[in-house]
């Protein structure tokens, strides 16, 4: 039984406006500093960001300037459309789990993309904030959609969105990269996005029009989920039952053995944990 039909949000002025500056031949980093000033939310989610373990390591930053100076401008337009994102969709109840954990997920991800990978690492950051980014929208559109989540959890990928296809009629992978092509974002992050329909047979087989950077990516994603939901014991898609399944032919893809990221993965873990 199909629900009402989603509706994504324009992109709002702020964003606007961030991008016209970022897009300048040399943007203006105060006249950036000050449009994110204007925004309470911006500069409280910046400020904590910079300076969270991951990303500042031993630093700490006192001045929003800092702040954008150590996130470097790219990251800083991902992030403001993710909280942005967040504020558009204000009926879908407080899922301060989900936000926190894409922030996770895209720290570990850019830091993996410069570990494993010649992928860009605030490419691999912008699809760890926006990968899922479909749920919450789909909780605001469609009635149950939570709880149909939370009662296949540990469904895979290609299995979850075919139930939710049954459902209601789309995929939340669907809506992700709908949301993520209609806020312009690049079109190898796109088709990560869209590409969680068929893993992990897309890694294995040519798909037209999808790129081994969007493949990639995806994988790097991927690892940085399960880095995260080890630490948090939290993510609504993945379990213990799927993780083997879901990692096996991602490693595989990126060339390392399961030893390999076993001790790549308990760095990470540790590093978490004497930093929180």
């Amino acid at each position: 039984m199909c629900a009402k039909p989603y509706l994504i949000p324009p992109r709002p002025e702020t964003l606007i406006k961030l991008s016209a500056l970022l897009k300048a031949p040399q943007p203006d980093l105060d006249a950036v500093v000050n449009t994110i000033k204007a925004d309470v939310s911006l500069f409280t989610v910046v400020m904590s960001t910079a300076n969270s373990p991951l990303f500042s390591g031993a630093s700490q930053f006192k001045t929003l300037h800092q702040a954008v100076m150590r996130l470097g401008l790219k990251r800083l337009f991902t992030l403001a459309e993710l909280i942005l994102l967040k504020r558009s969709l204000s009926k879908t109840g407080r899922l301060d789990r989900f936000w926190d954990t894409s922030t996770e997920v895209a720290e570990i991800a850019a830091r993996l993309a410069i570990q494993l990978s010649r992928e860009n690492a605030d490419q691999a950051y912008a699809l760890g904030m926006l990968h899922d980014c479909g749920v919450p929208l789909m909780i605001e559109s469609y009635p149950g959609f939570r709880d149909f989540l939370g009662a296949h959890e540990a469904e895979n990928h290609s299995a979850l969105s075919l139930k939710e296809r049954e459902v209601f009629g789309v995929d939340h992978f669907t809506v992700g990269a709908d949301i993520a092509e209609a806020w312009r974002m690049p079109k190898d992050i796109c088709d990560a996005i869209r590409l969680q329909l068929n893993y992990p047979a897309v890694l294995l087989n040519p798909l037209k029009g999808v790129g081994e950077n969007s493949k990639t990516l995806f994988c790097l994603v991927l690892l940085a989920k399960n880095i995260s939901e080890r630490f948090r014991r939290f993510w609504r898609i993945n379990s213990p039952r799927s993780e083997t399944y879901q990692l096996k032919q991602a490693l595989e893809y990126l060339g390392l053995s399961e030893v390999d990221y076993i001790d790549i993965r308990d760095h990470y873990l540790d590093e978490l944990i004497s930093t929180n």
